[in-house]
């Protein structure tokens, strides 16, 4: 088993700017463990001012623990100093034996957990903004932080918040972080009753046993302990506190208790007691916080969870979490399986990654890259289209190909903030989200050209874009890109603006990036940037200089009929405005005089067809219809599949 570690530094979003009014940024570390081609992933989640974890020897510990992995996983009790640590190890090793892709616990089906919606600190329109926010969205539990503003101030906006909506209606809790002192926490609490407030989470610090045992006592809110666990590690420490103070609830942190063991621990002393509880993230990033929504739907607790932080930062990891309208969703499906497969695979310890060509530089194989070309072609994506941290980007095609794999490492890299749907033909189907950024193939974007306005800049690869898509394009105000490039290029070298008053017919190679030909006409690229060789590609190009190219068709394509070498790209661009509403596509077949003769393939209905936009040699010799041509893995016709419909018939 392979060990290592790697750390993130995630942004904060929100207006309040900070964590408790004192954190724009927070740390996470991720451990990744590999065996037998599979990834287990788990993130060490440790927060300043809070974990018992000594951050001064946080990074040391983690080296120890991946030098030798196995044997922290079978006595974890020896990280029970670093308890970060030891909820990410057990992350991990859930990960790995359940075949990696985040997959902590069996869930086969889509799942969900109602959450609370959480208010954060910050000056009293920012609290009233957010409370707005969250009644228009339909929640029906919302926790509001307090003790940052004066407090009639904050009696007022639970009072206006009432005065809307009653106790059935709406489940409302608020959460202290200690910030009220012994002297004064007995009067604010009676002054909160007013306004039926189901929970008041750690009134005041921790450590004040004496003080919280006459809370929980007397209090007219019941009272919920949360940083009071933290630092209590043995078992006699958690029963002690628990018989003493004897709470209404306690709030569980799995990242922060030492993971879901300890967790489960904590739960069995509680309930033994007739504690209630509910499960709280702690800041985690999208993958830890992916993991205890797994874990909290498989226990399956009452109530709402404190589950919504997954939105809080710039620059998160991508995932099919969803939140809306007081629940947290995730779909587990194949293809959500697959990005986390690819998070995993980018954050593991090898120095390259393995990516399966398409067949633009000869048969489809697999071959293995350096992450750090991965980079470079992330760093130039980044420079062409201007984009930054926290921009909004939509992945809608396969990862195991180049181009959606790619999308989720430009997510991981620049922090975009990724939106995940199952590719389809329509992925904005039934949604009104806006994106900065996106890439579709060309029959996707042509199934949704009403929609198209929802993208800022939209890339459009992986088949050539026809003329009929061109003309719908142009009116537009989406910038759209047709792009060049292949596995072997990481993705674009070269891009042609489609539409508005940049639009060309000439492909524009990228910074760093220049073309050349062979001796049969096709392109060679070089771009030592993301791969240091020259790329020898099929594809045939006419030069017009070193960093712009004209793309005429592919050379395995190529018809060779008579001797006359004829481009079917080039025939099917002539065909575009006499066969109409149809798919179809030029091939040659084995000719006795000929060598090749030209015909012509065409989904749907026989009809008559008018060649008069082709020369001789152009005409095809016989035309075949099908019902359905077979479609490649983007939706793509597969010519030589589609072909061997009608391969009987010649």
């Amino acid at each position: 088993m392979n060990a290592n570690w790697t750390k993130r530094r995630l942004i904060f979003h929100h207006p309040a700017g900070t964590f408790r009014g004192i954190m724009n940024y927070r740390d996470v570390w991720f451990i990744t463990l590999r065996e037998n081609r599979v990834n287990g992933i788990g993130e060490c989640a440790p927060l300043p001012g809070l974990s018992v974890d000594d951050l001064s020897t946080f990074e040391a510990m983690l080296s120890k623990v991946c030098s030798d992995p196995v044997s922290y996983i079978q006595s974890p009790d020896r990280l029970s100093d670093y308890p970060s640590i030891r909820f990410g190890l057990e992350m991990a090793e859930m990960d790995l034996k359940n075949g990696g892709g985040q997959r902590y616990y069996p869930v086969n089906d889509s799942i969900e957990v109602p959450i609370n919606g959480l208010i954060w600190m910050g000056d009293s329109n920012f609290l009233l903004d957010q409370i707005e926010t969250k009644l228009k969205e339909n929640w029906k539990c919302i926790k509001i932080k307090i003790g940052a503003l004066d407090f009639e101030t904050e009696l007022d906006i639970l009072k206006s918040i009432r005065n809307k909506f009653n106790q059935g209606e709406l489940e409302l809790r608020v959460d202290a972080n200690g910030a009220f002192s012994a002297d004064e926490v007995f009067q604010k609490i009676e002054a909160l009753s007013k306004y039926d407030i189901h929970s008041i989470e750690q009134p005041i610090a921790a450590g004040q046993w004496d003080v919280m045992k006459e809370l929980c006592a007397t209090s007219p809110i019941p009272i919920a302990l949360d940083e009071e666990l933290i630092p209590l590690i043995s078992e006699e420490s958690r029963i002690n506190m628990l018989d003493k103070i004897q709470p209404d609830y306690i709030v569980l942190k799995p990242s922060l208790l030492g993971g879901f063991s300890e967790t489960n621990k904590w739960i069995q002393l509680a309930e033994i007691r007739n504690i209630k509880w509910w499960v709280t993230s702690a800041l985690e990033s999208n993958i830890g916080l992916n993991a205890i929504f797994q874990w909290t739907n498989q226990i399956q607790p009452k109530g709402f969870q404190g589950l919504g932080t997954g939105k809080l930062f710039t620059n998160n990891i991508p995932s099919s979490l969803e939140m809306k309208e007081g629940k947290l969703t995730y779909s587990h499906s194949s293809f959500s399986h697959d990005v986390n497969q690819v998070i995993s695979e980018w954050l593991n310890d090898k120095k390259d990654i393995p990516l399966q060509t398409s067949g633009s530089t000869g048969k489809p194989k697999s071959i293995i890259v350096k992450k750090d070309w991965v980079k470079n072609s992330v760093e130039l994506t980044k420079d062409t289209f201007h984009l930054k941290s926290g921009d909004s980007a939509l992945l809608c095609l396969p990862v195991n190909y180049i181009a959606g794999k790619m999308m989720v490492i430009r997510a991981i890299e620049l922090g975009l903030d990724l939106t995940i749907k199952e590719p389809s033909v329509n992925p904005l189907e039934n949604s009104s989200e806006l994106f900065d950024f996106a890439a579709m193939t060309p029959y996707q974007a042509g199934n949704l050209i009403e929609q198209l306005s929802q993208i800022k800049t939209l890339l459009v690869g992986g088949a050539e874009v026809s003329s009929a898509l061109n003309q719908k394009l142009q009116p537009l105000t989406t910038k759209v890109y047709e792009t060049y490039g292949m596995t072997e290029t990481l993705t674009h070298v070269a891009i042609k603006r489609l539409n508005g008053d940049k639009s060309t017919d000439l492909f524009q190679a990228l910074d760093g990036v220049l073309l050349g030909t062979d001796e049969r006409g096709c392109g060679v690229i070089y771009a030592p940037k993301v791969n240091p060789s020259p790329i020898i590609t099929n594809d045939l190009i006419k030069i017009i200089n070193s960093k712009s190219f004209q793309w005429l068709g592919r050379y395995d394509r190529m018809i060779n009929s008579g001797g006359v070498k004829i481009i079917p790209e080039q025939v099917e661009e002539k065909l575009e405005s006499v066969i109409d509403q149809q798919r179809y596509f030029i091939t040659g077949i084995p000719d006795e005089k000929l060598g090749q003769k030209v015909v012509l393939i065409i989904e749907g209905e026989e009809k008559e067809i008018n060649f008069d936009t082709l020369n001789k040699y152009e005409k095809p010799k016989e035309i075949f219809f099908v019902s359905k041509f077979v479609e490649t893995h983007t939706g793509k016709i597969d010519r030589i599949k589609s072909l061997q419909l009608i391969s009987e018939l010649f």
